[in-house]
């Protein structure tokens, strides 16, 4: 009977450390931002430069199923010049692309400005394996 009580026991810490392990893998899945870090494009003599240096990407995910890309939200550690047009661009582990999403503001944003860019079409998020963001100046 003592043994019954003790792998009783035991099935109990198991099934509690396994729920706690599932919670954390979810809120660590919870926060999907990622940090840029800016290159430029092109040698000679007159190469294109970024107007940022760095800045932060978001997914906006589809409410009802949260297992889709709907749009991304990015900022930048400097402000972005009205006209210019802020591309994102989402591409599968084989380098296909799977959507691009683009915004051209016609004022001026602050840096650290939240944007919201929506995706023309949702994309599943087991899909995505890079992602790249342009922004060109006006």
């Amino acid at each position: 009977m003592k043994e019954m009580k003790l792998l009783s026991g035991n099935k109990r810490v198991l099934v509690i450390l396994s729920a706690l392990a599932f919670l954390l893998v979810n809120a660590a899945l919870a926060v999907p931002v990622i940090n840029l870090n800016v290159q430029n494009i092109g040698e000679g003599s007159a190469p294109v430069t970024s107007p940022v240096d760095n800045g932060n990407i978001k997914f906006l995910l589809n409410s009802t199923n949260p297992d889709y890309i709907t749009g991304v939200e990015v900022s930048f550690d400097k402000d972005v010049s009205a006209g210019s047009t802020i591309y994102v661009k989402l591409y599968d582990n084989s380098s296909n692309l799977l959507a691009v999403g683009s915004y051209t503001p016609s004022v001026d944003l602050p840096m650290d400005t939240a944007l919201p860019i929506n995706l023309p079409a949702q994309v599943q998020i087991s899909q995505v394996e890079n992602v790249a963001v342009v922004v060109q100046g006006p």
